[in-house]
This record gives C-alpha cells, structure tokens and sequence, in this order.
C-alpha cells in the first residue's frame, strides 16, 4: 500500500497513522512490515490522455448531466461499450477484462486511443454535447 507524504517548511513529515494502522489492523499482532520513503518522480502526460481527462470526460459529464464525481464511472462503462466487454456468468464486467486506454500500464497503440478519444466525441455529438478538438 502506499500513502502519500509531503515534508512541511521544516522539511518535517507528518504521517497519518489512522490510515496506516488501518490498513495493517487485517494482520495478526506481531506482523513485521517494510517501511520505504521513495521521493516522488514527475511523469510528463500525455497530451491526448490530458485532452481526454481534462476537456472531453468534463464537457461528456456535465452535458449528460452525470454528478462530477461520476466521471470514472462514466469513463468506465464507455470502455466496456467501445471495447466490446461481455460479462461474466454472473452478468458482472470484471476489471481485469476492461482494457486500460491511459494509464501506464497500457498496451494500446497510439491509433486505437485515438479511435476511442473520436468515437468517445461522436457519442458526445449524438447527444448533443459539443466537445472542441484540441486545437480549438
């Protein structure tokens, strides 16, 4: 598990040991645990996963009147549609068969997300929500 940390003015950290005890409360007493402090690296994004994330899901969520918070929700269930996802026997979509479009752990190629980023906008078309292209 990781929790996130950040040093004060006095470079002094604070952690927050409601959230790590917890987590660590589902082993028996006495379980010995690695502890790491790995400062974190920036990662450049991805323009088209920022386009995607920052222009296209808000404008698709506010113009199908969705709650903000549903955004991953929404993001979700277009994927199963765009991908073709069936379900299991129990009429469940398990993440495991939802491909990943942005994340880093993708193996999508280039073209296949911009496929799914156009298809996404002309689902947005059909109902009536405009979304700019990303040179607008």
């Amino acid at each position: 598990m990781k929790f996130k940390l950040v040093s004060n003015e006095k470079r002094k950290i604070t952690l927050n040991m409601e959230a790590i005890n917890a987590y660590t409360s589902r082993w028996k007493p006495g379980t010995p645990f690695d502890f790491e402090i790995v400062r974190r690296v920036a990662r450049k994004s991805d323009p088209m996963r920022k386009y995607y994330f920052g222009v296209v899901l808000p404008l698709l969520v506010k113009g199908l009147y969705y709650d903000p918070e549903e955004d991953m929700l929404l993001h979700r269930h277009l994927k199963i549609t765009y991908f073709r996802v069936k379900p299991d026997e129990r009429g469940i979509h398990r993440e495991k068969d939802i491909p990943s479009v942005f994340s880093n752990e993708s193996e999508l190629p280039i073209n296949e997300k911009q496929d799914f980023v156009e298809w996404v906008k002309r689902k947005a078309a059909e109902n009536d929500v405009y979304i700019p292209d990303p040179n607008e």
